[in-house]
């Protein structure tokens, strides 16, 4: 297995690469599965009450400055669709420390 050749700001950055051989000798090259990280590793670097218009990408903006982050903020939330984060007036989202900073470089 290898380390998938993605930006470090891509949730699959981490991920492997695996293969496997089929019975006709063809071999399947594809990823990993991602799990999702425990709900309880996450720090709040800060929270947000959703007006109801924002989407994960703008929230990572906002966030961070890269809207290619919003995975992080989704992860947080526990919801494993993004479009299921958003859209919801009222509701409060974390903002989480990257999980580097807050598992203390464990990610």
């Amino acid at each position: 297995m290898t380390a998938v050749p993605f930006p470090p700001n891509s949730r699959y950055h981490s991920v492997p690469v695996v293969s496997r051989t089929r019975d006709d000798g063809t071999t399947e090259v594809y990823l990993a599965r991602r799990i999702l990280p425990a709900p309880d590793r996450h720090v709040p670097l800060g929270y947000r009450r959703l007006g109801g218009a924002e989407r994960p990408d703008t929230l990572a903006h906002d966030a961070y400055g890269d809207p290619a982050l919003w995975w992080r903020i989704v992860d947080a939330s526990g919801e494993a669709d993004p479009a299921r984060l958003t859209g919801s007036e009222g509701r409060l989202v974390m903002i989480p420390l990257p999980l580097e900073i807050a598992d203390h470089g464990r990610a």
